[in-house]
């Protein structure tokens, strides 16, 4: 199922790059242990998680408010 909503979309995309970014960083910060790059990485691979989880409960609500329109 594909949402429709544009809030969805943005959220998703944020989470995907906002992980890669952070395992990026995270490679960055395993080579260098005394710089903030691993700190700066799990920051960024926690706001993916919470943009993805909030992506999924957005998506979810939408289902259930169409199953609801539809049972009406």
């Amino acid at each position: 199922m594909i949402p429709t909503r544009p809030g969805i979309w943005m959220a998703r995309a944020f989470g995907v790059l906002a992980i890669a970014a952070g395992f990026v960083l995270g490679i960055e910060g395993l080579h260098r242990p005394d710089s903030i790059w691993l700190v700066v990485a799990l920051g960024f691979i926690v706001a993916g998680l919470c943009a993805q989880v909030y992506a999924f409960c957005r998506a979810a609500a939408d289902n259930v408010a169409s199953r609801n329109r539809r049972a009406s």
